[in-house]
């Protein structure tokens, strides 16, 4: 059944590659950039290795921090073919503005990431940026694009008492993996953005994972935009603040 899941993922990650819209325990302390991860200005890099696995990470602070107390964060989660620096490209503004922690690994998302992974990497990565900066721990929030949507609702249940709410744009949850609602120890809010001519996902996939997650308590938001195919840049700023709006709303207890 989960073949069915790898092949939407695999076609995701491929169309990404060709048509580009936007868009276990650790095992040491902290470490310091890694000169084969590319450094970005404005962007501090870490990374952190999990199942014998470097992954890198970035991370924008607002110029409002100044370590006198904690802010919320988002852990960015981008599309197949994307990168970090990619993604929180589109939520640095707002979050300049607002004063949230944008974090924004650079992933091989695909094959058995999902379920091996996912459920331990996301807290890790978190937990790494928290040993640095200081981050409410009530206030960890996920958002993910296409394949990168995917994994936020993995780890929006399977890690439902981290992360206190979920966003996706373009993604869904299949019926193969309908099972991974079962693993959430808490009710994750999940909001929820497609477009009406995505070319990946039709909009009934998307009013079937609202009515699967509403029907298993899951508090849930369907928003559907006309005229719009896989294209999250093109919608970005209106997503953004809307989910913003959504998740402060929202905070572990």
């Amino acid at each position: 059944m989960q073949s069915i899941r790898a092949a939407g993922c695999a076609l995701v990650v491929l169309a990404a590659h060709l048509f580009s819209s936007c868009g276990g325990a650790p095992t040491g302390p902290p470490q310091q950039p890694n000169p084969s991860f590319p450094q970005l200005p404005g962007l501090a890099q870490r990374q952190v290795q999990f199942q014998q696995v470097v992954y890198p990470f970035y991370v924008f602070v607002p110029s409002s921090y100044d370590g006198s107390h904690s802010l919320p964060a988002i852990l960015l989660i981008h599309g197949g073919g994307g990168n970090g620096p990619g993604i929180i490209s589109a939520w640095q503004s707002f979050a300049e503005q607002t004063g949230i922690i944008l974090v924004g690994p650079t992933l091989s998302l695909g094959g058995n990431f999902e379920i091996s992974v996912v459920p331990g990497l996301y807290p890790l990565i978190m937990h790494t940026a928290q040993n640095e900066w200081k981050i409410d721990a009530k206030r960890i929030y996920l958002f993910g694009v296409s394949a990168g949507g995917f994994t936020v609702f993995d780890a929006g249940t399977f890690d439902s008492t981290y992360f206190a709410a979920g966003g996706v744009f373009a993604a869904v949850i299949t019926p193969d993996f309908d099972f991974i609602l079962q693993k959430a120890m808490r009710k994750t809010p999940f909001a929820i953005y497609i477009g009406d001519h995505d070319e990946f996902f039709t909009v009934a996939q998307a009013q079937r994972t609202r009515d699967v997650l509403a029907a298993n308590g899951f508090p849930v938001r369907l928003t559907i935009f006309p005229n719009l195919d896989h294209n999250y840049g093109a919608v970005a700023a209106t997503v953004n603040a809307d989910i913003w709006n959504f998740f402060s709303q929202v905070s572990l207890p």
